[in-house]
């Protein structure tokens, strides 16, 4: 949300009266699709075993290495294609229509699952949930900006990664105990549900003001907010749809706020978000956490864990929750920029480890005794990110950019995280090949200590800021 004049920032006040129930509900709503979106993701992890198995549920039997990295990268592909046309939709159908549509690809995916009985089938249905995610990494995080407070923006825009680990730690779990059709006739329920729930809250305000519909963005500031008819009450709204239309008033006219176009990106604040965007989003993914989680149980077993792969994935999916849990308390309690630099810097520590011990194991130095090292690093590497690094990522990310090119600044930079992505997810393997499991980890770890040292230097201090004075700090070079 813009600025407020009631109970913005980490030190305002709220009177007695003020509600926010309806405002974490609808940040809940929002996330059903991202925990939907969990489980499309964590679904390959315990049945990409399965699939190259002899007991592999397709026709024509198993699948090869490669096809395997293709069912896992696909995904990414049509991430990257969604990503454009959920950025154009946002624009012209509205947050809240686009969020609602994100739900059918991912239907589409658990229906291939359920009845497809090809690779070609599965490779289907990996674009399709590609799609859907594009769309859930765009508009979820934009969606709960565009709604929030300031005061409680970094803990309802880090219900997202929470969210879509719990998604994934399901996707574990009914993979290890259920049959690979059961889980995808059950998982076929979620998006069904989040389009059921999801249709009662309204449109974000601020675009609703874009679209000159006023009256309607009080009444959707007004649900919200939980305002009553009281005088209070109502002077606060009025306060707040002043801000708003201040800011509105601010961009280009309201007949130009369709087109939107390069010269928006000329203002120093739009550029430098711009290009922290992109360096934010491909630290994300080059940090190997998404990787990882996808092939989660491979790695565990190549590392030679005494742990099963499956039940060592389920372990690793819980302690991901925990941590992004962590997040939402602490994130509106702690600097962002502290928190971002401190869980990279551990990670970094995490990954290390799991390299070294891989590297002893590759040079037939005796391990057993410390069998323990890969599980335990994985372990708190994703703890550790899912607090800071992970989430904050596109919490900072829908905070930096200006409302005027938020959608078409968003689209680009989560189109180049999923170019990155399947950059990575795909030729993992190949990597793990070229210079080991233990040499990809201690490339993770080099990147997780740029993504900290990046974020010292080049991006301020967001937490309880309103979005123009996040805008001021970008054009002034403030860091604090």
């Amino acid at each position: 949300m813009t600025a407020q004049k009631h109970g913005s920032g980490s030190s305002g006040t709220i009177k007695p009266d003020r509600k926010i129930v309806k405002l974490y509900l609808a940040a809940i709503g929002a996330n059903i699709i991202s925990l939907s979106l969990g489980t499309a993701i964590g679904w390959l992890s315990p049945f990409l075993p399965l699939l190259i198995s002899p007991d592999s549920p397709l026709d024509q039997g198993p699948v090869t290495d490669v096809q395997a990295t293709w069912i896992a990268s696909l995904l990414c592909i049509g991430a990257f294609g969604g990503t454009l046309l959920f950025g154009w939709s946002a624009e012209k159908f509205g947050r809240k229509a686009s969020l609602l549509a994100t739900a059918v690809p991912l239907i589409c995916f658990w229906g291939c699952v359920a009845f497809g009985t090809t690779v070609e089938v599965l490779y289907i249905a990996r674009l399709l949930a590609g799609l859907g995610a594009a769309g859930v990494f765009l508009l979820v995080p934009m969606y709960i900006t565009e709604i929030a407070e300031d005061r409680i923006r970094g803990t309802l825009g880090s219900f997202f990664i929470l969210f879509l680990n719990i998604g994934t730690l399901v996707s574990f779990v009914m993979g290890s105990y259920l049959s690979y059709h059961m889980t995808a006739y059950i998982l076929f329920t979620l998006p069904i549900v989040f389009l059921a729930l999801f249709l009662q809250f309204p449109e974000t305000p601020q675009y609703l003001i874009r679209r000159n519909r006023v009256r309607d963005a009080e009444s959707s500031l007004k649900y919200l907010r939980g305002y009553t008819s009281t005088p209070d009450h109502l002077e606060m709204l009025r306060s707040e749809m002043d801000g708003l239309l201040v800011q509105v008033s601010g961009e280009k006219d309201s007949t130009e706020q369709n087109s939107i176009s390069l010269a928006d990106f000329a203002p120093p604040s739009a550029r430098k978000a711009l290009l922290i965007g992109l360096v934010l989003v491909s630290l994300n993914q080059l940090s190997g956490c998404f990787a990882l989680i996808n092939y989660t149980a491979q790695i565990f077993a190549d590392a030679g864990s005494d742990l099963d792969p499956n039940m060592a994935a389920i372990v690793v999916g819980a302690i991901q929750i925990i941590g992004s849990y962590g997040s939402t308390i602490i994130v509106d309690r702690c600097p962002r920029k502290h928190l971002y630099i401190v869980s990279s810097f551990f990670a970094a520590i995490g990954l290390f480890a799991m390299g070294t011990h891989g590297y002893l194991k590759s040079q037939h130095v005796d391990v057993s005794a410390i069998n323990w090292i890969p599980v335990a690093s994985l372990s708190f590497v994703i703890f550790i990110a899912s607090v800071g690094l992970l989430p904050l990522t596109f919490v900072i990310l829908s905070e930096i950019l200006p409302p005027k090119v938020r959608g078409l600044g968003g689209s680009i930079c989560t189109a180049f995280l999923w170019m990155i992505s399947f950059l990575v997810v795909k030729y993992f393997p190949v990597m793990v090949e070229l210079i080991g499991l233990h040499g990809c980890m201690w490339v993770f770890s080099a990147v997780c200590l740029s993504a900290g040292l990046f974020n010292a230097i080049f991006i301020p201090e967001t937490r309880g800021r309103s979005i123009e004075q996040i805008i001021h700090a970008m054009e002034n070079n403030i860091k604090s």
